[in-house]
């Protein structure tokens, strides 16, 4: 599999970019995540698959240190300036196109399939070009009916069925990707 996994972190719970962090290493994907704060979970997952792949490196008989040293995980942690929207700018700049991307904000996931990348929202629901303009239509009005009061449009605490959700859309499109690419 060629293509990446890009996640705009701010927006991801961290349940879920545990799935995520699995998935990248099980499949040997290079995993983006960019926030405006380091996370301390995907630091430590990238040094734990860090060591991991250098311990498997000397397993197979790689002893030279030089060599051991540029061994390291394919997950990066990206952290941008603390300013609206610079996670996604970011990830719009440099994200490949075909990657697969996992964000809350509708704004960043027009942008993103509008590059050619495929998007997943925080709750396992595809963004298509099909129907991102309705989504976006509709945070607008929400946003409007909110700044009037009429009522507050806010999505339920992270569960365990929302994560199952994303964790099987997210395998699913995995899959896709995958498919896809053996095709080529």
């Amino acid at each position: 599999m060629l293509f990446e996994i890009w996640v705009d972190a701010d927006s991801v719970q961290k349940g879920l970019r545990t799935i995520i962090l699995k998935a990248s290493t099980r499949l040997a994907l290079p995993c983006t995540f960019v926030a405006d704060r380091s996370l301390a979970d995907v630091l430590r997952y990238i040094a734990d698959d860090t060591f991991s792949l250098r311990q498997k490196a000397r397993g197979e008989g790689l002893s030279d240190p030089d060599a051991l040293k540029a061994i390291k995980s394919r997950i990066r942690m990206v952290v941008v300036e603390s300013a609206s929207d610079s996670a996604d700018d970011y990830v719009v700049q440099n994200a490949p196109k075909r990657s697969l991307c996992i964000t809350h904000d509708i704004p960043l996931a027009a942008r993103l399939l509008e590059k050619g990348c495929f998007v997943i929202d925080d709750r396992g629901s595809e963004y298509t070009s099909d129907d991102i303009k309705a989504r976006l239509g509709d945070r607008l009005v929400n946003k409007e009916l909110r700044s009037w009061g009429v009522f507050t449009d806010q999505q339920g605490k992270m569960n365990a069925s929302n994560q199952k959700s994303f964790a099987d859309s997210f395998d699913r499109l995995l899959t896709r990707l995958g498919r896809m690419q053996e095709e080529e």
